[in-house]
């Protein structure tokens, strides 16, 4: 089960890269895996960085599940300021659709600070009582991402928009582009 999550969770994000991809304007550059985050939009005038999280799994959206992503970019807006990045956590939860919308602000990134789980320490002990919390909610949005397959349904209605014959997204274009971003994320 643990592997099949992860698996679920990286093809996920693969979709959403290639969203972002298909999306962007010619001179967007696009970095899978980068220094910052999963995935790097970098314009002439910002980066966002992006990172994706598929909780397919949880029963319902805990800040907890995302302490972890949270804690990470605050330490690189702490390292690195503000500058001319903003920070995005594009996340799935089943919950989400049923009425209930989580957020993400002061209240969960407090939280995060405060965790004791030992595995988030490095990033605590940096961050607490150090870094602005209003400056990086002004750089940062929680984005509520769609289910699997509903995130597969669209990267198949963006590679129509890019003019892919409908006969070729099922057979070619789709498995092809999530195998060029597979093969990029493993580099």
């Amino acid at each position: 089960r643990t592997a099949d999550s992860t698996i679920q969770g990286f093809l996920y994000q693969f979709h959403k890269s290639i969203l972002e991809i298909l999306k962007a304007l010619d001179d967007t550059t696009i970095t899978v895996e980068g220094p910052i985050e999963d995935i790097e939009v970098t314009t002439p005038s910002k980066t966002t960085a992006v990172q994706c999280k598929y909780h397919e799994t949880n029963d319902h959206f805990s800040p907890s599940a995302v302490y972890k992503p949270l804690l990470q970019m605050m330490a690189h807006f702490y390292q690195h300021g503000s500058g001319d990045h903003v920070y995005r956590l594009f996340a799935h939860f089943p919950e989400q659709g049923a009425g209930k919308e989580p957020s993400v602000g002061r209240k969960e990134l407090e939280g995060a600070l405060a965790s004791n789980d030992k595995s988030l320490k490095k990033f605590t002990t940096v961050l607490q009582g150090k870094i602005d919390i209003d400056a990086f909610l002004r750089v940062f949005r929680f984005e509520l991402g769609p289910s699997f397959d509903e995130i597969a349904n669209q990267v198949r209605a963006a590679l129509r928009d890019a003019g892919i014959p409908e006969d070729d997204i099922d057979i070619l274009a789709y498995p092809n582009a999530v195998q060029m971003i597979s093969s990029l994320s493993i580099k």
